[in-house]
């Protein structure tokens, strides 16, 4: 069809020519014979040729003035399809879900509707590539890399049969924000398009999908280690609290034990974020409003430092259905680091209100109302280059940092079905939102206070408590600490063995008040089974768990699996007191 409409333009001025021609020839040739043929009279015949001569001038310029008049129909009618092929090819270009911009000998002709919006740039504030460069990597390194990398693939591209290959860069946006982006150019002609191809929402989903791989990669061996050294850490902190009791008030030695106390208690933070990795578990849910927990991290964190908070939260801001102390633990590190960003002091602004998340949103969230916490310091802000790694476990840019504040609140997060992220600019700071769902439950009755008969105002009665331990060292311990409260206490080492003993008990017509039960033993029946028994022999049976895995399903949930009390290890003697008095508070006394 091409090659038809171009024989057609060619051969065009060949019929102009030959129809000239055809009037011309016969008209020089025979028009001066037929005249002197016609007229004899010399003065009519010199009248008759001049004529003749002004009408061939008119006979041409009116063949002139049809052909032009073509002509000029024919351009107009090209050049308005031009025009009209030029804007659909810019209305593609401008409906394309991609940036595009058209450069001509660094000058930039066009950028199309989504290159604006995603980027922020007006085609008068980019006229050059140069200045596009200045603006979209205003990093001098990261430029300098840019315009090596563009120069390179320029130069391939001017090479015969060379085609553009995607380039991934991040754009700063007018806004502030980094892109990340493909750009595709292509050579046409003496001008060069670029395709900008945004893969920012991609990106965050794929880092998203990376942080809960390397997490769940590292579950299981932070909860071994965990498991094993809260055994530890029992034995350590028992003793000293036992030890404690033993001592006058003004021994010399007391101030060594609260200070080898605390630092068990350092110790047992460390351990309690490493089960934060841990597999399987989840968060013990109540429903609470966000602003208690807000204020008392703040206070907690800044307490001591040259940092102010300014704390706005909306009073219709949701209320929310989630484990208060690791939200409580999420906003203590995050604060935490918003403090080390400003060395020098400064202030935090932390804020909450409810937002609304549609079912195609970038987070991978489910549709629904949710509560937002935002974070923002004054800090020095994170490098680009490292902003993709702080969720990562044991990753930390400090020196005494264990690098597992960060990854612990996006592992409590995404176990809460919300989403932290992380926005930060050098030099000018770092804004961290928390979203989690919003509830339409409601806030439960608050608990009337004990009546001055309360069962927990009663001591120990010399009631009887069974411990079922593997530890020989945690057994030993806790016989120790019983015997120093009140309690006659026994021990065994496994559940077969606390089932033996339970039921020897029950036929003597001495059931013990309480059975305090390992929930794993490596080996042998552990107590989850060993309760489940017990329970069948007994079904008033007061049993409490306690396990290293403080996040284990049964410790959460122990209720349902039939256990009157739980006690995460590491515990200390106050702490072995509080359950029993809670689990006997909660039935009849003995």
């Amino acid at each position: 069809m091409e090659r038809a409409n171009s024989r057609v333009r060619i051969r065009r001025p060949l019929y102009k020519v030959a129809l000239y021609l055809a009037i011309a020839i016969p008209w020089v040739l025979f028009s001066d014979l037929a005249v002197d043929l016609l007229i004899n009279r010399l003065a009519l015949h010199a009248a008759t040729s001049v004529l003749k001569d002004w009408l061939f001038v008119l006979v041409i310029a009116w063949l002139l003035y049809l052909m032009l008049k073509r002509e000029i129909n024919v351009n107009k009618g090209i050049m308005d399809h031009l025009r009209k092929s030029r804007q659909e090819l810019l209305d593609i270009l401008d409906a394309m879900p991609v940036g595009a911009v058209l450069i001509n000998d660094h000058t930039i002709e066009y950028i199309n509707i989504n290159f604006s919006e995603r980027f922020g740039y007006g085609l008068d504030e980019i006229p050059t590539d140069a200045q596009w460069r200045q603006l979209a990597y205003p990093d001098p390194e990261y430029h300098k890399e840019i315009l090596a990398r563009w120069q390179d693939e320029i130069e391939r591209l001017a090479s015969p049969g060379e085609s553009g290959r995607p380039i991934e860069v991040k754009v700063a946006c007018k806004n502030g924000q980094i892109r990340h982006v493909i750009a595709n150019a292509q050579l046409i002609n003496n001008r060069i398009i670029i395709i900008f191809t945004d893969i920012t929402e991609r990106e965050h989903l794929h880092n998203q999908l990376v942080n809960m791989q390397k997490l769940e990669s590292i579950g299981a061996l932070a909860g071994g280690i965990a498991h094993d050294f809260n055994n530890i850490l029992t034995g350590i902190m028992g003793n000293l609290s036992y030890a404690r009791t033993l001592l006058e008030p003004a021994h010399a030695a007391l101030p060594t034990l609260n200070m080898a106390e605390d630092a068990t208690r350092r110790a047992t933070e460390l351990t309690r974020q490493l089960l934060t990795f841990a597999q399987g578990g989840g968060p013990v849910k109540d429903v609470m409003t966000v602003r208690p927990l807000i204020d008392k991290a703040a206070a907690m964190v800044l307490r001591k430092t040259n940092v102010r908070a300014e704390i706005q939260v909306e009073g219709t801001v949701r209320l929310i259905e989630a484990d208060a102390g690791q939200v409580a633990q999420v906003l203590n590190n995050v604060i935490a680091n918003a403090v080390q960003a400003m060395p020098g002091g400064g202030t935090i602004r932390i804020s909450a209100d409810n937002a609304r998340l549609e079912a195609d949103n970038t987070l991978a969230l489910p549709a629904g109302d949710y509560v937002r916490i935002t974070v923002a310091d004054e800090g020095e802000g994170i490098p680009e280059a490292i902003l993709g790694r702080i969720f990562d476990p044991f990753f930390t840019t400090k020196v005494a940092a264990s690098g597992l504040g960060l990854a612990a609140a996006y592992s409590i997060v995404s176990r809460h079905s919300g989403h932290i992220g992380v926005e930060s600019t050098v030099d000018k700071g770092t804004v961290c939102t928390i979203l989690l769902p919003a509830t339409t439950r409601t806030l439960p009755e608050a608990a009337p206070p004990p009546s001055a008969d309360d069962p927990k105002a009663c001591g120990p009665q010399k009631r009887s408590i069974l411990v079922m331990d593997d530890e020989a060292l945690i057994r030993n311990l806790a016989m120790t600490m019983l015997k120093h409260l009140g309690y006659e206490a026994r021990a065994c080492a496994d559940g077969d063995e606390a089932v033996r003993l339970y039921a020897e008990a029950m036929e003597q017509g001495a059931s013990y008040s309480a059975v305090l039960m390992d929930l794993t033993v490596p080996g042998s029946m552990g107590g989850l089974e060993a309760a489940n028994r017990i329970l069948a022999l007994d079904a008033g049976a007061r049993l409490i768990v306690s396990s290293g895995y403080s996040h284990d399903p049964v410790m959460e949930e122990y209720q349902a699996h039939g256990f009157a009390g739980v006690l995460a290890k590491p515990y200390a003697m106050t702490n072995l007191q509080e359950s029993l008095d809670e689990i006997f508070a909660a039935a009849p006394a003995d």
